[in-house]
């Protein structure tokens, strides 16, 4: 990764759901392959809105050389402005989470609503590192408070995720098959969606049997990117998985290679048994 500091003043920047000038250090960052705007706005401490304002980008589409200019603080007010907008409360009292299969560190943010930077400051964490099912952390002054998927900012913020962990997936397409495996050189179903979701700071189970008692369960016609659907290739249980896309697909390594197929085609529908939203 090649970046380097520029310090100065910014100009106006969108930072989560207010406008304001705000005095920062920018960063010149070269995407490399496998980026996300959202793996970047979260290794800087920013949002996507922020980088696509400066960036002046029309659309969420990276491509490997390209340089973007991130802004790495945010103002007094824009930090007020989104504590008030999820409508989270704080208090001078600490508390501890033991991680659970399927949390990242921007969901437990979310959910005792403090900032992912002071988490990862409270527990010597940095944006690349990974959670352990069973690890401790510690959440100072935060409320755990979980906002609905009905236009909540938390909820606008995972969906959100849910799109990028797609359009990752997809970059994997023609990628070959491979009985076991867990890596671009060769995927097998499940291993396929634990290794995009491992990029993304989510740990998963390793076999699609384990993968479907995690996270919450979702109806066919509630799908949104990012969703595992579920299918029963080899007769009853979860034995197979994969990745929603959108428009009624999904993503998967099949019996060949990665591919993208359609929920409503004859062999996926019959087999189909539901889905899971991280």
């Amino acid at each position: 990764m090649r970046f380097k500091l520029l310090m100065g003043l910014s100009s106006t920047a969108v930072i989560g759901l207010s406008l304001s000038t705000v005095y920062a250090e920018t960063v010149q960052y070269t995407v490399r392959s496998g980026d996300s705007l959202w793996a970047i706005a979260s290794k800087y401490h920013t949002t996507v809105s922020s980088i696509e304002s400066v960036n002046g980008l029309k659309s969420d589409v990276l491509h490997p050389g390209q340089h973007l200019v991130v802004n790495t603080t945010t103002s007094t007010s824009d930090t007020k402005t989104v504590a008030a907008t999820t409508s989270k409360t704080a208090s001078s009292s600490s508390s501890s989470y033991t991680v659970k299969s399927g949390d990242t560190l921007w969901s437990i943010s979310q959910r005792y609503g403090v900032s992912l930077s002071s988490l990862e400051a409270w527990n010597h964490l940095t944006s690349s590192s990974i959670l352990h099912v069973g690890q401790r952390l510690v959440i100072k002054g935060g409320s755990a408070t979980l906002g609905s998927r009905s236009g909540s900012p938390a909820a606008d913020l995972t969906d959100a995720l849910g799109y990028q962990v797609a359009q990752y997936a997809e970059q994997f397409t023609g990628v070959p098959y491979a009985w076991g495996g867990t890596s671009p050189s060769g995927f097998d179903c499940s291993g396929f969606v634990q290794y995009v979701y491992a990029h993304f700071g989510t740990l998963l189970p390793r076999t699609s049997y384990s993968q479907y008692g995690t996270g919450t369960s979702v109806s066919e016609s509630s799908l949104l990117p990012g969703d595992i659907v579920f299918f029963d290739t080899y007769g009853s249980g979860a034995s197979h998985d994969g990745i929603y896309v959108g428009n009624g697909q999904f993503i998967n390594a099949a019996s060949v290679k990665v591919e993208i197929d359609s929920l409503s085609s004859d062999y996926w529908a019959s087999h189909y048994i539901g889905a899971r939203r991280l």
